[in-house]
């Protein structure tokens, strides 16, 4: 296959996360060949360097004309947006192009109007171009290569992560309900993102309770999340794209929806991997004990992890670019 023109468009905010950020970076390794441009609304480039650090070449612009510009000037062949719901204006501004659209994570109206659309983290009826389910999930390499060996008895260490940005600090609600239900014995491994708002303050608190006789990790910038995830026991984390990675990695996790767009996800009640807790605001420790208790039983853990072995997480990535390839090739 010849070389070909990608422009992804893709933003990162504090308000929404580096998901997508993540979820490019990783679909990218399958056009590495290619002439990839990544391009960011100057107001949504949070993750920017994860792309630079990767060499991919990236533009920013404010407005639309800007964009249009940069359009006509790399004149693409394909235009990868992952940008949550799209509007009919903005696809129809894109058909203008003359370039194949793919979306990812998109409920919009304007999906109608790609070529391909990949939802892999709602569940629906797949079509010729609309592709739902986990089957089409893009893992990142680290979590593909890594596996959780072994189900433990005893809890001994859990992980706790809320996403790049953490935007209504689960993280504290978490290490608040640690130190209420004197918790020491666990070891807990918080792993924060590159856009959370309140590292120096998790940081202190997690000093004075380890002085305290608690067993806190405080874990920040780091780029192989895996190493401290595939010996915990299981992990509680938000209802994005993390919980692909866990289950990728067999491990059980608690998933608890941190906005309103995250109660729609369903991949953990649908693959029985472990408990769901509805809380966008704010956390219900009653509701986080009752989980927490069930997760220590083994029983449970051993379920949900033959439940993860089904699956089959590892070849998301192949099924979207093999689906994408085969469109550029025919068109």
């Amino acid at each position: 296959m010849s070389k070909r023109r990608i422009l992804v468009r893709v933003d990162g905010s504090k308000l929404i996360g580096l998901g997508h950020v993540y979820n490019m970076l990783t679909v990218l390794e399958r056009f590495k060949k290619d002439d990839v441009l990544i391009v960011m609304r100057t107001k949504k480039s949070l993750g920017i360097e994860k792309f630079k650090k990767e060499k991919f070449n990236v533009k920013c612009f404010s407005k639309k004309d800007e964009l249009k510009k940069i359009i006509e000037k790399f004149e693409p062949h394909l235009i990868f947006n992952d940008l949550l719901n799209t509007t009919v204006s903005y696809m129809k501004f894109l058909k203008k192009f003359n370039t194949l659209l793919i979306n990812f994570e998109d409920l919009g109206r304007g999906r109608k109007y790609a070529n391909l659309v990949f939802n892999p983290i709602y569940y629906s009826s797949s079509s010729k171009k609309e592709f739902f389910g986990h089957k089409y999930a893009c893992v990142r390499s680290e979590f593909r290569k890594s596996k959780n060996k072994r189900v433990y008895k005893n809890v001994k260490k859990i992980v706790i992560t809320f996403g790049g940005t953490d935007p209504t600090n689960k993280t504290k609600n978490m290490i608040k309900i640690i130190n209420d239900l004197k918790l020491t014995s666990i070891q807990f491994n918080f792993i924060l993102g590159l856009g959370y708002s309140h590292k120096k303050e998790i940081k202190k608190i997690g000093d004075k309770m380890n002085s305290d006789g608690y067993k806190i990790n405080i874990i920040e910038k780091t780029d192989n999340i895996s190493k401290y995830v595939k010996d915990c026991d299981f992990a509680i984390t938000s209802n994005g794209r993390t919980v692909f990675e866990l289950a990728a990695m067999e491990i059980p996790m608690i998933s608890i929806a941190v906005n309103q767009r995250e109660k729609q996800h369903s991949f953990v009640r649908y693959s029985k991997s472990g408990y769901h807790i509805n809380s966008p605001l704010k956390l219900d420790s009653k509701k986080i004990l009752f989980n927490f208790n069930k997760m220590t039983d083994v029983k449970n853990r051993k379920l949900f992890v033959e439940n993860m072995k089904k699956a089959d997480l590892l070849h998301g990535i192949d099924r979207v670019s093999e689906k994408i390839n085969k469109l550029s090739s025919t068109n």
